[in-house]
């Protein structure tokens, strides 16, 4: 069976939302998720105009609060990886 190169990486590719899909996740606004990447509240990356922040840096930035029926099926690895790693850190 041939694999697709990045195939590997779909739970990696999907765990990285922007700041839109993240304030709708977590009943914020865009401009309260951009404003937290900008004071570093929130580890985030800029591409272009775009704050990008992981799952797992939101989960964290909200103290590990999050709405399990919000969050999408694709998204439910990441969450399980994010939630896993937070309960290592303590």
């Amino acid at each position: 069976m041939h694999m697709h190169k990045n195939e590997g990486f779909h739970d990696c590719l999907t765990a990285v939302l922007t700041a839109q899909e993240a304030a709708q996740l977590w009943g914020l606004t865009r401009n309260a998720v951009s404003d937290a990447c900008r004071r570093g509240a929130l580890r985030a990356r800029k591409s272009g105009q775009t704050w990008l922040v992981t799952l797992a840096d939101m989960v964290r930035y909200k103290n590990g609060r999050y709405w399990p029926d919000l969050i999408p099926a694709a998204l439910q690895p990441a969450l399980a990886r994010a939630l896993a790693e937070m309960s290592n850190d303590d």
